[in-house]
């Protein structure tokens, strides 16, 4: 399956979770430490991610930075 784009919306160095704003127009996405690789993201960065579906909602993972 083909990486979604974005750009990170919001991320929060302190707890390690934020959103990413996909390029398609869809729903934001979020983003923890875990999903985000060890990548330290900053708002407006771009992004690439796939997304995971888990109980508590939609979650990026394999995030690169574009």
């Amino acid at each position: 399956m083909k990486p979604f784009t974005g750009r990170v919306k919001a991320y929060n160095q302190k707890t390690g979770k934020g959103f990413i704003a996909p390029d398609d127009g869809g729903e934001d996405v979020s983003v923890d430490r875990l999903g985000s690789g060890g990548h330290r993201l900053s708002e407006g960065q771009e992004v690439s991610f796939r997304m995971i579906h888990r109980p508590n909602g939609i979650y990026a993972y394999d995030v690169k930075l574009i």
